[in-house]
C-alpha cells in the first residue's frame, strides 16, 4: 500500500506574515513531547492561532530534525471519516485503493504510519469531524509508536493519553500600561504591513493597548482590526467595537471563508452545536461577566444535572472559557465578547430574550437581596463576597430595569409617559414622603389623560422597583470597597422613576438611605441629610424598625461629622434603644462604638475607652470583622493620644489584619494612615511614608474623597519631614483644593497645619545653609499655623483628631530646631528622641549626638520602650544586655560592667535625674514624657529619604 520511495520529509507551506509571540506555549509543547507524549491536542475558541501555532511548531520541529517526517493533513473540507482518510493519506503520501470499507482504510493508514519512523503529524481543524475521526485518530496513535500527533480542534478528543494544551489569548498590557505585549506587538505588525510598512509611533501605543484589550487578545480580531486601521484609524475602531462582529468583517483576502470574518470564525462554532447546546449558549448571552453553574441552571430552567451537561458541552467546545474564582471562592465561566454578540443574536432570533432576561433578574436579585440581608445581621465576609462576586450582573439587572421603566408599554400613550415625565417632582416626593400610597397615586393618575393606567403600570414600577432592589443589594460592597458613587447615577434615576411611579414606599426608603450613605462618603453632606432624613421619615411612617434604627445610626454618624456633637448623641441614643429592642447585636456594637468615638471626640477618654471595648467584644462575640477592625482602630488613635504608642500599634496592627481579611479597602487605608502617623510621631519616616503612600492609592481606588485629601496631608507632612519639599508640596496642594471645596473647616485647617512641615523643612535647610533670617522666618510661619489651629472655642484642634496628631507631631519637631520657649510651652520638660535614638535632648539640655555610642542609644531605646509597655518595671541585667549587645556572648560580670559604663554615658547628657535602678533593674521615672521627632539637629537631609514611598489613610475615627 505505501510508497516505500516516497520522500521522508514534506516542505510545509510559510505563511507570509511573522510569527509573534506564544513562545512559552511552543516550548511546552515541543517539552511534551520530548518527554515522550504521543497525542497533544491545541484546543481553543475561533480566532484564537491554533493553526498557525502548529505551524509554527512544525516549522520549527523540521529545521531541528531533518531526519525525521513533518506531516500536515487540514481537515476543514472533509465531512465524514473517509474523507478525511483519503486527506491522511495524501498528507503522508500513502497510496489507498478506492472503495474500500472505512475500517480497512484505517487499519492500512495504520501501517503505513507504524512504517513511516520517526514522524510529527499535524492534523488541523478535526473538530467538525471529531466522533467519526476520534476513534480511528486513536487507532493510528497505537498503531505508530513513533509518530507525534499534534491536533489542532476547538474540541478536546478526549482519547486515552491525549494531552489537552487549551490556548487562551496573547499577551495583553496591564490596564493603563502601553507596553509593548504580543497582543500589541501583533497589532503593529499587520498594521504596518497594510500601511506598506510604515512603522507606529510610540504615542499611539496607549490606544492600541487600549484596543486589544477590548479585543480580549484574539488573534483573528486583532488581525482584522488592524487592516482597517488604515481607514478607521485605532480610536475610531475602538470607537465602534460595540457591535465587533460587523466591524471586524471583510478585511481579509486569502483566508478561509470561516476565518475571513470573526461571525464567519463562531458561526463555524455554532453550526457544530445541537440544538440544546445552541438555546444553553443563547441564553448565557444575558450574563454581562462571568457566572456560576447555579445561574446557568437559573438562567437555563433547567435542572442542575442538565445545566451541568450543556455548560461542561460548551466548555469542552471553546464556546465558554474557564472564568477566575470570584471573592466567594465559586467555580465560574464566561463568554469571549464576539461569542456574547453573536449568542445575543441567536437568543433574540428564538424569541426567548425577555424571558432569559428575567430569569436571570429574578436569580441575581434573589441573591444580592439575600446576601445584603446575612451581611446586615452578621457583618461577615462571606457574605459581602457573595455580593461582590455578582455585582457586575446585579448592575446589568439594575441597567435593565431602569430601561425597562422608561421604555413605553404597549397601551400606554405618548400623552400619558409625557404627563408623568412632567409631573413636578417635589409634590411627587411630597406625596411619597407623607407615606400614604394612594395619595401619591393619586397625584400621578390625576394627569389628564386616558391611558394613566399604561403609564403608571405594574410592568414599569416593578421595574422601577427592581433597579432600587438591586442598587440597594450592591451597596455594602461599594460602601466597603468601592468605588464610591458607582451607583449614585443610577440610584437618582431609579429613584426618579420610582417615585414617578408610586413605588412601594419600602423599597424608595431603603433606595434613599443608601443614597444618602453613598452622597456622605462623597463628602455631599447637605444632599445626604436630605436623602437620610427623608428615608428615616417613610420608615417611622411605615412602622420599619429596624430599617428606621439603621437610619438613626447613618444619621449620628452624619451629624457627628458635621461635629453636631448633640444631635449626633440623640441619633445614636435613639439608634441603640431600637438595636437593643429588636435583638440587633450587631447594630448595637456599632452604636456603642459611634458613642464610643462620640465621647472621643469630647476628650471624655474613659468614657470612650469603655465603649470602644464594649463594642469591640460584641464583634468578637458575633465574628463581624470589620466592626471590630473599625473600633480596634479607633481605640488604638485613643491609646496614641493617651502616650501609649506600643498599645496602639498592636491595635493598629490588629485592626489592619482584620480589614485586609475582610476586604475593607476604604477602612484598611485609614487604618494604615494612623499607623503611617504613629510612625511618623516616633520618628519612623520610611515606615510612615510606606503606610501613607499605600493609603492614598488606595483610597483613591474607592473613591473616598475626604479620606483621600486628608491621606495627602499626612504624606505631604511626611515627605517635608525628610526633606523631599517638592514631593510635598505635589501631595499637599491638591488636598488643600480638596478639602476646601469640602468645605469642612477643621479638615481645612489640618492642610494648613501639614504644610507647616514643608515651612518646618525649609527652616531647617535654611539653618544648615547659615541663614538664620530665613530660618527663623520658617519657623515663624509654622508656629502661626500652630496658633491658628489652636485658636477659637471650639478650635479646629479640639474639633479634629487628624489635627490634633500632626499639631503634636509639628510641634515636637519645631522644638528640635532648638527654638523651645515659641515652640510650645513645656517642651523642655520631655524627652525628645530622633528616629533609632540617633539624637536624644534630655529635659533641659540641648541636643546630644549619639551615633556614635551604638550601647547607649541601644540601651536607651530599650528602656522608652520600657516605660511606654511597663512604666516603672525595670529592665534585668540580661534584657538589657541583650538589648546592648544583641548576640554577643558576655559573662554576667562583664555585661553588669558594660552597662555600668553606658549608663553612666547616659547620665553625663542630662539623664541623671532621670535613671532609676531598683531590684528589678533600670528604669526611665514613669512621670518622664518621652516623645520622638522627625528632625535631626544638624543631620544632612533630615532623616531617611530613600525611604518607600506608599500609602496612608483617611485619618481619625471611622463610624
Amino acid at each position: 500500500m505505501a510508497d516505500a520511495a516516497r520522500p521522508r520529509r514534506r516542505h510545509l507551506a510559510v505563511p507570509a506574515s511573522r510569527f509573534l509571540g506564544r513562545e512559552r506555549e511552543l516550548a511546552a509543547i515541543a517539552e511534551l513531547f520530548r518527554r515522550g507524549e504521543r497525542l497533544v491536542t491545541v484546543w481553543g475558541p475561533a480566532g484564537m492561532g491554533k493553526t498557525r501555532l502548529a505551524l509554527e511548531l512544525a516549522s520549527r520541529w523540521d529545521e531541528a530534525r531533518p531526519a525525521e517526517a513533518v506531516w500536515l493533513c487540514e481537515l476543514t473540507a472533509c465531512r465524514d471519516l473517509r474523507a478525511v482518510c483519503g486527506a491522511v493519506a495524501r498528507a503522508i503520501g500513502a497510496q489507498v485503493a478506492a472503495g474500500r470499507r472505512e475500517a480497512t482504510l484505517v487499519e492500512r493508514i495504520g501501517r503505513a504510519l507504524a512504517t513511516a519512523g520517526p514522524a510529527l503529524f499535524v492534523l488541523d481543524n478535526l473538530e467538525h469531524v471529531l466522533e467519526q475521526a476520534a476513534p480511528a485518530l486513536d487507532a493510528w496513535v497505537r498503531a505508530a509508536p513513533e509518530v507525534r500527533f499534534l491536533a489542532t480542534s476547538r474540541e478536546r478528543t478526549r482519547l486515552p493519553g491525549e494531552i489537552g494544551c487549551e490556548l487562551g489569548p496573547l499577551e495583553l498590557p496591564a490596564e493603563g500600561s502601553a507596553e509593548r505585549s504580543a497582543a500589541v506587538a501583533l497589532f503593529l505588525d499587520r498594521a504596518a504591513a497594510h500601511r506598506g510598512g510604515a512603522p507606529a509611533g510610540d504615542e499611539r501605543l496607549a490606544d492600541v493597548a487600549a484596543l486589544v484589550r477590548r479585543l480580549e487578545g484574539i488573534p483573528l480580531a486583532i488581525e482584522l482590526a488592524a487592516a482597517r486601521e488604515g481607514v478607521l484609524g485605532v480610536r475610531g475602531l475602538l470607537a465602534r467595537l460595540g457591535s465587533r462582529l460587523d466591524l471586524l468583517a471583510g478585511a481579509a483576502r486569502g483566508r478561509e471563508a470561516r476565518q475571513a470574518t470573526m461571525r464567519s470564525a463562531i458561526e463555524w462554532s455554532w453550526d457544530l452545536l445541537d440544538d440544546r447546546e445552541r438555546r444553553a449558549l443563547a441564553c448565557c448571552s444575558v450574563f454581562r461577566g462571568p457566572f456560576t453553574l447555579a445561574a446557568a441552571a437559573a438562567v437555563l430552567a433547567e435542572p442542575d444535572a442538565a445545566a451541568i451537561d450543556r455548560i461542561e458541552a460548551l466548555r469542552d467546545k471553546s464556546l465558554l472559557r474557564a472564568a477566575p474564582p470570584g471573592s466567594d471562592g465559586a467555580t465560574r465561566f464566561a463568554l469571549y465578547e464576539g461569542v456574547r454578540e453573536l449568542a445575543a443574536e441567536k437568543l433574540a432570533e428564538r424569541g426567548e430574550r425577555e424571558a432569559a432576561a428575567e430569569r436571570h433578574a429574578a436569580f441575581y436579585l434573589a441573591a444580592g437581596e439575600a446576601a445584603a440581608a446575612d451581611f446586615e445581621r452578621r457583618g461577615a465576609l462571606d457574605a459581602l463576597n457573595r455580593i461582590a462576586g455578582d455585582l457586575e450582573e446585579l448592575l446589568a439587572v439594575a441597567e435593565g430595569a431602569l430601561a425597562a421603566a422608561a421604555t413605553p408599554r404597549a397601551g400606554s400613550s405618548a400623552a400619558a409617559e409625557g404627563a408623568v415625565a412632567a409631573a413636578p417632582r417635589a409634590a411627587a416626593e411630597g406625596a411619597v414622603a407623607a407615606a400614604p400610597r394612594a395619595a401619591a397615586e393619586g397625584a400621578v393618575a390625576a394627569a389628564p389623560r386616558a391611558a394613566a393606567e399604561g403609564a403608571v403600570a405594574a410592568a414599569p414600577r416593578a421595574a422601577a422597583e427592581r433597579a432600587l432592589r438591586a442598587l440597594s443589594a450592591i451597596e455594602p460592597v461599594l460602601s466597603t470597597r468601592g468605588p464610591f458613587g458607582a451607583q449614585l447615577e443610577l440610584l437618582d434615576r431609579a429613584l426618579a422613576a420610582a417615585e414617578a411611579l408610586a413605588a412601594d414606599p419600602r423599597v424608595v426608603a431603603r433606595a434613599l438611605a443608601a443614597r444618602g450613605r453613598a452622597r456622605r462618603l462623597r463628602g455631599q453632606a447637605e444632599a445626604a441629610l436630605e436623602d437620610l432624613e427623608r428615608a428615616r421619615a417613610q420608615a417611622a411612617a411605615l412602622d420599619e424598625a429596624a430599617l428606621l434604627s439603621g437610619i438613626l445610626a447613618d444619621l449620628g454618624v452624619l451629624h457627628h461629622g458635621r461635629r453636631d456633637m448633640e444631635r449626633a448623641r440623640d441619633h445614636y441614643e435613639q439608634a441603640l434603644a431600637l438595636h437593643r429592642a429588636l435583638g440587633d447585636r450587631r447594630a448595637e456594637g456599632r452604636a456603642l462604638g459611634n458613642l464610643g468615638a462620640l465621647h472621643h471626640d469630647e476628650r471624655r477618654e474613659a468614657e470612650a475607652a469603655a465603649y470602644y471595648e464594649r463594642a469591640i467584644a460584641i464583634a468578637a462575640e458575633i465574628g463581624d470583622g470589620r466592626q471590630e477592625g473599625i473600633f480596634s482602630t479607633n481605640a488604638g488613635l485613643l491609646e496614641q493620644e493617651r502616650g501609649a504608642p506600643t498599645l496602639a500599634r498592636r491595635r493598629y496592627e490588629r485592626a489592619a489584619a482584620i480589614l485586609g481579611e475582610v476586604g475593607d479597602l476604604r477602612l484598611l487605608a485609614i487604618t494604615l494612615g494612623n499607623l503611617g502617623a504613629l510612625h511618623h510621631e516616633e520618628g519612623r519616616l520610611a515606615d510612615a511614608r510606606a503606610c501613607h503612600g499605600r493609603a492614598v492609592a488606595l483610597l483613591r481606588e474607592v473613591g473616598d474623597r475626604r479620606s483621600e485629601a486628608i491621606a495627602l496631608c499626612r504624606l505631604g507632612a511626611a515627605l517635608a519631614s525628610v526633606g523631599e519639599v517638592d514631593e510635598a508640596r505635589r501631595a499637599l496642594d491638591p488636598a488643600e483644593r480638596l478639602l476646601a471645596q469640602l468645605g469642612d473647616e477643621p479638615d481645612v485647617e489640618l492642610a494648613r497645619v501639614a504644610s507647616g512641615f514643608v515651612d518646618l523643612a525649609l527652616a531647617q535647610a535654611a539653618r544648615r545653609a547659615g541663614q538664620g533670617d530665613e530660618a527663623a522666618a520658617r519657623a515663624g510661619a509654622a508656629r502661626r499655623r500652630i496658633a491658628r489651629a489652636r485658636e477659637g472655642s471650639p478650635s479646629s484642634a479640639s474639633r479634629s483628631d487628624d489635627v490634633r496628631l500632626l499639631l503634636r507631631i509639628l510641634e515636637r519637631s519645631l522644638a528640635a530646631l532648638g527654638d523651645l520657649t515659641e515652640a510650645r510651652a513645656g517642651a523642655e520638660r520631655e524627652l525628645l528622641l530622633t528616629e533609632g535614638a540617633r539624637f536624644v535632648r534630655p529635659p533641659g539640655s540641648g541636643w546630644h549626638d549619639l551615633r556614635e555610642r551604638h550601647a547607649a542609644r541601644r540601651l536607651l531605646l530599650a528602656l522608652a520602650e520600657q516605660q511606654r509597655c511597663a512604666p516603672g518595671r525595670g529592665l534585668s541585667l540580661a534584657a538589657l544586655k541583650e538589648a546592648g549587645w544583641p548576640g554577643e556572648r558576655i559573662l554576667p560580670e562583664a555585661a553588669a560592667n558594660r552597662i555600668y559604663v553606658a549608663m553612666n554615658q547616659l547620665r553625663k547628657l542630662g539623664m541623671k535625674p532621670w535613671l532609676r535602678r531598683d531590684a528589678e533593674g533600670y528604669s526611665l521615672d514613669p512621670a518622664l514624657p518621652v516623645h520622638y521627632v522627625a528632625v535631626e539637629p544638624g543631620a544632612r537631609g533630615g532623616g531617611d529619604s530613600r525611604g518607600e514611598t506608599g500609602g496612608g489613610g483617611g485619618g481619625g475615627k471611622r463610624r
